[in-house]
This record gives C-alpha cells, structure tokens and sequence, in this order.
C-alpha cells in the first residue's frame, strides 16, 4: 500500500487545477459557441472557410474563438496534472503559477478573439502562459527526483 500525504493546503491546488482551469474551458466553449451562431458555420464544421471569412467578420472572429479553444484543449490537461503534482510538494508555489497560467490564458483568448488584430495575432497578449506551463513542469520534476530511490 502507498499513501500519499497531502499538504494542509493542498485545497487551493486542487480549487485551481480542478475547479478554475475547467471553469475557463467552459468559458472557452461558450464563446466559440455564440461565434459559431453568428458565423454561420453549421455543425459538423470546425472552422469558417475563407470565403465565409471575407464576407462575415464574425467568422474570422469564430476562427480565432475555435482556436483558441483547441490550443487551451491541448495544454490544459498536461496543466492540470502538473499543477496537482508540484502541489504535493510546493503547494504555494503550484497555486501561483496555475494562476499566473489561468491569468495568460485568459489574456491569450481575449487577445485571440476580441482584440481586432489580424490572423489572431492578439494572442501574443497572453502568450506568456507558456512560462507558467514550464515553471509547473520544472516543478513536478523537482517532485518527482525526490521519489526516486536507487
């Protein structure tokens, strides 16, 4: 048997990984699903084509919404994982950058949708969540040297 001892304050690490990051995916679905509305862009469809685009700004602006949800679909998960990890170990430290991580990833969908900048380039605003997704990464790795015995 293996038990594993949580820290005191493991809970805000927890509200974080499994309560605020999701949170925002939900907010991530529900932009890209009102832009879809007002894009035109039927179901089974991911994206508006470039026709659609040119003859409705709402489209490009669905392009921009769906992708950035898509990019927060591929990293939250690896987020969340390494945000409850590190916080076995460094729980402060983990509940801090995964809300540095969820303020830039807020940034990067407002930049990517609402910003008016083309091709979606408003998502460098929040392009920084990058940093906070290697600092959780180099802390799981700080955890898990120590479990390591040979």
């Amino acid at each position: 048997m293996v038990a594993i001892l949580v820290p005191d304050n493991y809970g805000s690490v927890v509200a974080v990984a499994l309560g605020a990051i999701p949170l925002l995916g939900f907010v991530h679905g529900a932009v890209t699903t009102a832009f879809r509305k007002e894009a035109n862009v039927p179901y089974p469809h991911s994206y508006a084509t470039i026709e659609q685009c040119k003859s409705n700004a709402k489209a490009e602006q669905f392009n921009c919404a769906q992708r950035a949800h898509a990019n927060f679909l591929e990293n939250a998960p690896q987020t969340m994982l390494f945000t409850l990890f590190a916080g076995l170990k460094y729980p402060h430290l983990a509940t801090a950058i995964g809300v540095s991580w969820l303020i830039f990833r807020s940034l990067f969908l407002y930049g990517y949708v609402y910003s008016g900048k083309p091709q979606g380039k408003g998502r460098m605003l929040g392009g920084f969540f990058w940093f906070s997704q290697a600092a959780l990464w180099g802390l799981t790795l700080f955890g898990v040297k120590d479990m390591i015995s040979f």
